[in-house]
């Protein structure tokens, strides 16, 4: 959690000094394995910059005989460039696009064919910042895992505790809680929240509210924005009964 709150920290910093008061963040879950190739390519294009027709990558786009390859590259070469004309048959395209394994990628192209046109109507630098979960309205979108203190089952009585206690101090903070789940000794939450908001005091608020019936909760939790862990995974962090947080 310290990790992660250093990166936001840090973050904030950075967009404060340099006076950037716009940012965005792809509303899709896409991993940021992906999202590290797309943003990789689009570099190799733009040092390459290679000359090319605007209609006529259109075209490819919307062909059934182009190949997914050629997709990809007609995808970043229309991003790259403020014209609203691509950004629109991006848009198109993404919106269902005929191809399912670029609905990832025409995703990462239409935010980043919005941002160049942002930058060039505004005159104003553009900011992207990548996460695995995404976010939505500038908020940033996390999963966080919680556990009780040695992994004993929760009484029904700590279970309403729990939900009761971070639903307030989360609420009250505006953080929207997209997912909240309790199982039998741990608790997960999925949630979005505004850039600027201490995520860590409120988190850390909710388990002293909820520790002083019983010091109940581990102090220690996860808080990732690169995935959502599964059912299986969260049971291997378990059986391995090592610090989460």
């Amino acid at each position: 959690m310290n990790e992660w709150n250093n990166i936001l920290d840090k973050l904030r910093a950075t967009l404060n000094n340099q006076g950037i008061d716009s940012f965005h963040i792809l509303e899709e879950l896409v991993p940021i394995e992906e999202q590290m190739e797309y943003f990789r390519y689009f570099e190799y294009l733009r040092t390459a910059n290679e000359p090319f027709v605007r209609d006529e990558e259109i075209a490819i786009l919307f062909s059934p005989d182009a190949t997914i390859e050629q997709k990809k590259r007609s995808l970043t070469l229309l991003a790259s460039i403020p014209d609203v004309g691509a950004y629109r048959s991006i848009e198109t395209y993404q919106s269902s696009p005929l191809e399912p394994e670029l609905k990832n990628w025409s995703s990462i192209a239409l935010l980043g064919s919005r941002i160049v046109l942002n930058s060039d109507l505004s005159g104003k630098q553009q900011v992207y910042i990548s996460s695995g979960l995404g976010g939505h309205n500038q908020k940033l979108r996390f999963f966080s895992l919680f556990t009780s203190q040695l992994l004993e089952n929760f009484s029904d009585l700590q279970k309403e505790i729990v939900e009761r206690e971070f639903k307030f101090q989360l609420e009250k903070a505006e953080v929207e809680i997209e997912e909240f789940e309790i199982k039998e000794n741990y608790f997960s939450i999925l949630m979005l929240f505004p850039f600027e908001t201490d995520v860590k005091a409120i988190l850390n608020a909710a388990i002293q509210e909820c520790n002083k019936y019983g010091d109940f909760l581990d102090n220690r939790f996860l808080f990732t924005n690169v995935k959502v862990l599964s059912d299986e995974e969260i049971q291997r962090l378990l059986q391995r009964k090592q610090p989460i947080g």
